[in-house]
């Protein structure tokens, strides 16, 4: 198991049409998450405008699943953090090695470092902040930040998915087995942008953050 959190990669995934978020999300990220590891901008072909600053993958045009793969393909890394363009911080995140000695200790496939929300899934309380989904909970697949195994966000995606389909079936998929997934309660984003437009959350989060 990897012992140093700085060498996994955080995992943006987005698409072209969506630009108009990645300044926000890159100026809200690294405002406030600490001691992470190299970004991986996943487009389907334009380059940010901070370009310079992270590794820029490609996938070209097609299907968000289809999309995913062939992003996940280009990253040399058993362990990462996946997460979307509309999650903007709000508060401070330090990404620490008691993070990787935690997620192997318990044999994780999936730790979402994320607020709990009342109707999100089914947990098991295991200690002071961490939870477990119990096995039939539901979005036992979502896409909030997360530490992955790799492999095992690949297998959950199939090429014809939307991000939507992925989390309803892929999470029908998960639960057909064993799984140990995991959530550290707490607050450090919110999802900003619904359908294309951004939410008085969002805006509020820019406003708070002098970027409007």
């Amino acid at each position: 198991m990897v012992n140093d959190i700085q060498t996994i990669p955080i995992l943006l995934h987005t698409m072209d049409s969506y630009d108009w978020c990645w300044n926000n999300w890159y100026n809200l990220f690294k405002k406030y998450v600490h001691n992470h590891g190299p970004i991986y901008f996943l487009t389907e072909d334009k380059a940010p405008d901070f370009v310079d600053d992270v590794i820029h993958i490609k996938s070209g045009k097609g299907e968000w699943g289809e999309r995913l793969l062939k992003g996940l393909e280009q990253i040399d890394s058993d362990l990462l953090f996946y997460m979307q363009e509309d999650f903007w911080a709000m508060n401070d995140l330090v990404l620490s090695d008691d993070i990787l000695n935690l997620f192997g200790e318990l044999n994780m496939e999936t730790l979402h470092i994320k607020d709990v929300l009342f109707d999100y899934g089914k947990f098991i309380h295991i200690k002071d902040n961490l939870h477990q989904l119990v096995h039939n909970s539901q979005f036992t697949l979502n896409h909030q930040f997360g530490l992955w195994k790799k492999d095992v966000l690949q297998s959950l995606v199939l090429p014809n998915e939307t991000p939507w389909d992925n989390e309803i079936n892929g999470t029908i998929r998960r639960n057909k087995s064993p799984h140990r997934v995991y959530i550290l309660d707490y607050k450090w984003y919110v999802s900003s942008v619904a359908k294309g437009k951004l939410l008085p959350r969002g805006e509020q989060v820019l406003i708070d953050n002098n970027l409007i």
